[in-house]
């Protein structure tokens, strides 16, 4: 496994931190602090920013830059792709953009693992996957052989193992791995199809080109993967517990360790409680779906103790007291890392937000909803549901728009536009009631100046947005931190391109080693004692 260079990438908490920072607390401390001064930011709702007048909750100074009839909405997208502040741009936002980026956590892989160690992988087993998947199925089951073999442990247990496509890798395909894995999911379905993928995988490897290939499968080998049906939550961590001991105490072994590949939301947490609570020896965890983690404290309030369903925060510190809420969670999902390659689709993005504040907005001008209902959820309003709408005729068609448009002919496609939108998505709502086209457009016309708003406001929350997920990740490797005992050691650091996989850092967690089973270091192999 190829580590991290201490020197230069590691401070002494095993943690990769940004630039300037000796100390995983000193950086906890500074993010929180930066998090706090423009924690209204992220915490914007975009449905509701018309009736609740979000946009009021900017900076005045930023509002009037934004709301500039020569602003560039286009000009957005390098800001929050690579932290290029607008020509004109107040100098308190280009303060916090730069803070931004100076303080989100490093994002240039660290490989797990050189070329050749890569193509051991055998193909065979990456069958079924995309190139986003494979990349990452490669790396990090790589990474997890590395640490399995540095604890001892000979089982794995791969917890949300969905269609088993790690699990797969991890049990059959690593060069050097003799461990086992106990591939766990709370879905019965999809543990049949990870089953019906093992079994088209088997078949083709007993195929006469398989065994051409050098490679032959033994029947005896399907023992060396295990599913199961289990739940992980925080409130559940017993039952894979005792499945990991009991498959453990079948084979005789007594080290395992616990790993997840974009474990949803609380899904992360429950993995790292289970680590914290048992006698894992390691665990390798990239979280994912950061929107469905769970807070119980109430905002500017600390927290005396935390609640066993609570996602954030784990650790006990600096963090204690901070609260980020859902819109800030939701943020932290963004990949503006993207938006410079598809520039149409960041624009698109904005459009669509637009429109479904648009729609909040309309409902309860019109009695549909009051501000005290919940916001109805919509879901994607996919161009096939629009392309319906229009099929059905609920939307004349827009006439061919030529070089000499006026400003009402703009005005009234837009608010066409925003027709069929508004018809789509409550259809999608299941909602009885149907705006007529001309309340549609009398309402985006009212608005027509909210586009342009909520692109900015869009773009400020994508880029706090790594804030907010260096602050979950920082939390949770000082929690691994204050479990994993003495000896142990605690890594985080980034392991896939975050292009492809915006959700690319990796936590590593092992405890001291127990006699026999080696240094708990492979050399280059980087990590710091807890």
């Amino acid at each position: 496994m190829v580590g991290i260079d201490a020197q230069s990438m590691v401070d002494d908490s095993g943690v990769v931190l940004p630039d300037g920072f000796t100390s995983i607390e000193q950086y906890a401390g500074e993010l929180a602090a930066a998090f706090n001064k423009h924690a209204v930011l992220p915490k914007i709702n975009i449905v509701e920013f018309f009736v609740s007048q979000q946009w009021s909750r900017v900076p005045e100074d930023w509002r009037r830059f934004f709301d500039s009839p020569h602003f560039d909405t286009s000009s957005l997208i390098p800001m929050a792709s690579r932290g290029v502040a607008p020509e004109g741009a107040p100098v308190s936002l280009r303060e916090y953009v730069d803070a931004a980026f100076r303080l989100r956590l490093p994002r240039d892989p660290v490989p797990s693992q050189d070329a050749a160690d890569q193509s051991k992988i055998i193909e065979y087993f990456l069958d079924g996957m995309g190139e986003k998947k494979r990349k990452e199925v490669v790396e990090l089951s790589q990474l997890i052989d590395g640490v399995a073999r540095e604890t001892g442990s000979r089982l794995v247990v791969d917890v949300g193992a969905g269609q088993g496509y790690l699990s797969r890798v991890l049990a059959y395909s690593s060069s050097l791995s003799k461990h086992s894995v106990l591939a766990v999911d709370f879905s019965e379905g999809q543990k049949r199809g990870a089953e019906a993928l093992h079994q088209s995988m088997a078949k083709k490897l007993r195929s006469r080109k398989a065994r051409a290939e050098g490679y032959e499968w033994k029947d005896e080998l399907r023992a060396r993967l295990d599913h199961r049906v289990l739940r992980v939550d925080m409130d559940n961590t017993d039952e894979v517990v005792a499945a990991a001991q009991a498959a453990c105490q079948s084979k005789g072994e007594t080290r395992w360790m616990l790993c997840g590949l974009h474990a949803c939301g609380n899904l992360s947490s429950a993995i790292l409680k289970t680590f914290a609570e048992s006698d894992a020896a390691a665990v390798v965890l990239v979280p994912c779906c950061y929107n469905h983690i769970s807070e119980a404290a109430p905002e500017g309030k600390a927290l005396d103790q935390a609640a066993p369903t609570v996602g954030f925060p784990l650790s006990h510190g600096v963090l204690r007291s901070a609260h980020l809420g859902i819109d800030a969670l939701k943020s932290a999902c963004q990949a503006s890392g993207r938006w410079e390659t598809d520039a149409a689709g960041a624009l698109g993005t904005f459009k669509r937000g637009y429109h479904r504040a648009l729609l909040h907005y309309l409902m309860i001008t019109h009695g549909q909803l009051s501000v005290e209902d919940s916001v109805p959820v919509v879901g994607k309003v996919t161009n096939n549901d629009l392309k319906a709408v229009i099929a059905r005729g609920d939307v004349a068609a827009a006439p061919p728009s030529g070089p000499g448009e006026t400003e009402a002919e703009s005005e009234a496609e837009a608010g066409r536009e925003f027709a069929v939108y508004a018809l789509a998505a409550l259809e999608k709502m299941k909602h009885a009631w149907r705006p007529t086209v001309a309340q549609c457009v009398e309402c985006q016309r009212s608005m027509d100046h909210g586009l342009q708003q909520i692109a900015a406001v869009w773009t400020l929350k994508a880029i706090t947005g790594p804030l907010v997920e260096s602050l979950l990740i920082v939390d949770r490797a000082l929690y691994l931190r204050e479990c994993c005992g003495d000896g142990g050691t605690v890594r985080a650091f980034a392991l896939f391109d975050v292009v492809d996989s915006p959700r690319n850092l990796v936590l590593v967690a092992q405890r001291a080693n127990t006699p026999g089973t080696g240094n708990g270091k492979e050399e280059g192999a980087a990590g710091i004692n807890c």
